[in-house]
């Protein structure tokens, strides 16, 4: 049977007649092309290695970016070992601020492992036989070609080490402070403050040593938290007129009094109260213990007058506070006396005792006070420094105002049966209690203008206290009448002395030899001078 296909050409555009030996030879033309990609392919197979046997790479096989076609699996792992020591082996800098650390990937916990990568990279296009082979290489694209590495950071190493060695650059924000020096001030400069942030300074090192591949040395920067100085020498500087003054005498005191104003005094002076903060004195002056340096002194106790280990503090804390209201900074706590004191006027005293008494306040200004304390043995003196923005023609002072006078009543007697009767002693004297308080007068071009009530006080008033004996006494017997005398014996008459013995001559006295005259004394150094007392 003919087949006939309707097959036109150019010239004719007639069919032709396709017969049983036109159709052999189409399917022997097909089968030629057929064999002839076959051979094509099985040549290109060879060439990639596809058929051979041997444990050579497939070509064009990399790893971690290292080319290891038509390598032996040993020579591919020996080349990609020796990549991978330069990325473990490799310098990280770390920057932490203006300081630089240097070390090694593997000191930050990097580490990476090919073996298992170069034995999957080996195996490419060498399973199945050799059709299998064949076709599977085909459908390998370049990109299936590319084996990355297997690497990894470890955590804990990278902590371990960022806190031993990268902490250490951490420091606090110093403000600039003030030092007092022959009269004059001078500004320390002040330190900006940072800080390691850990958790993301690992995130940023882990990324950093997990992308870069190149095995060359790398740069990193920590993460740091800054924090600036909140007051700059150039701020601190501006601390230099003097806002307010105080004075009291302590000339009177005893030896251990004294002693305490001074050390408490001591603790005060040079302190520096920066905007917005409040200054204790209870605090400042630390615990009054022997240790610390105080002494045994009379305070009042109870309406008692007492021998307590700091007393007279009260002291210093009174002509701090006057001064602090010269200054008209803001009061945050003062509490009066139990008793009224000497030193000052009534309501212008600040007691202060144990936790539960304390004299604070606050610094309102913008700029930085400083506090300047002397105790020179019988004045004791602070000076408080600062800004001055009030204006020049407002002046300020103060006035006690007594509202009520409280008499101290009958003495209180106390009886101690180990005195005789007739011992009487006064232990207390009577103090006289009032009510009052203080007000700040301003004048504006020495005219009153305004009256400001400061505080008030109530302070208790205590009898005098006698110590009177209460001892028995044991009358004394009547004298029994005496004997009538006797007369004495006549006295024996005694015996002639005799003559004592004719005294002998004695010699002359033997002239003494003439004295030698001294040597001239040495002069000897005059003494040095001791030192004058600490203020």
């Amino acid at each position: 049977m003919n087949y006939y296909v309707p097959i036109r050409t150019a010239e004719s555009g007639r069919g032709i007649i396709m017969t049983k030996k036109n159709k052999k030879l189409s399917a022997l033309f097909i089968l030629g092309c057929l064999g002839i990609i076959v051979v094509v392919g099985a040549v290109v197979f060879v060439a990639t290695g596809g058929m051979k046997d041997s444990n050579e790479m497939l070509s064009g096989v990399k790893i971690g970016g290292i080319e290891v076609g038509g390598l032996t699996e040993e020579e591919a792992e020996g080349k990609v070992n020796e990549y991978l020591d330069k990325l473990q082996n490799r310098q990280v800098t770390i920057n932490i601020g203006e300081e630089q650390l240097q070390t090694t990937a593997s000191l930050l916990g990097y580490s990476c492992d090919a073996k298992d990568t170069v034995e999957r990279a080996y195996k490419l296009g060498k399973s199945g036989n050799f059709l299998s082979r064949f076709t599977a290489i085909g459908k390998i694209e370049n990109k299936d070609k590319e084996f990355p590495l297997e690497s990894a950071v470890d955590e804990t190493i990278l902590r371990s080490f960022l806190e031993e060695n990268c902490t250490k650059y951490d420091v606090k924000a110093k403000n600039s402070k003030l030092k007092l020096v022959n009269g004059k001030f001078k500004a320390t400069k002040s330190r900006t403050g940072m800080e390691l942030q850990l958790e993301d300074t690992m995130t940023v090192i882990k990324s950093a040593l997990l992308k870069d591949t190149s095995g060359e040395n790398m740069d990193v920067t920590a993460v740091v938290k800054v924090t600036k100085a909140k007051y700059t020498k150039e701020q601190v500087e501006k601390c230099k007129d003097l806002l307010g003054s105080y004075s009291t005498s302590y000339s009177t005191s005893t030896a251990a009094r004294a002693t305490n104003v001074r050390v408490a005094a001591n603790y005060i002076n040079g302190s520096i109260i920066y905007p917005g903060k409040t200054f204790s004195v209870v605090k400042t002056i630390k615990d009054r213990t022997i240790e610390n340096g105080y002494q045994s002194a009379a305070e009042y106790s109870s309406g008692k007058v007492v021998d307590g280990i700091g007393g007279g503090v009260c002291q210093v804390s009174t002509t701090l506070y006057n001064a602090v209201i010269n200054a008209e900074l803001e009061i945050v706590e003062r509490s009066p006396h139990s008793m009224v004191v000497a030193y000052v006027d009534v309501s212008r005293d600040a007691a202060i005792a144990g936790d539960y008494k304390d004299f604070k306040f606050k610094n309102n200004t913008d700029v930085p006070v400083y506090i300047a304390a002397t105790a020179d043995g019988s004045t004791l003196s602070f000076r408080i420094y600062g800004e001055e923005t009030r204006p020049s023609n407002r002046k300020i002072k103060f006035e006690s105002e007594t509202l009520e006078t409280i008499q101290p009543g009958e003495p209180k007697i106390e009886e101690d049966p180990t005195k005789p009767a007739s011992y009487r002693v006064v232990t207390q004297s009577a103090h006289v209690g009032y009510k009052a308080r203080l007000w700040k007068i301003i004048y504006i071009d020495d005219k009153e203008t305004d009256r400001v009530q400061i505080n008030s006080s109530v302070y208790s008033a205590e009898p005098e206290h006698i110590t009177v004996g209460k001892q028995a006494t044991t009358p004394t017997p009547s004298p029994s009448a005496s004997a009538e005398p006797k007369n004495s014996a006549k006295p024996k008459v005694s015996k002639k002395p005799k003559a004592t013995k004719k005294p002998q001559v004695t010699k002359a006295p033997q002239a003494t030899k003439k004295p030698q005259a001294t040597k001239e004394p040495v002069v000897t150094e005059k003494p040095l001078e001791t030192e004058p007392p600490v203020e």
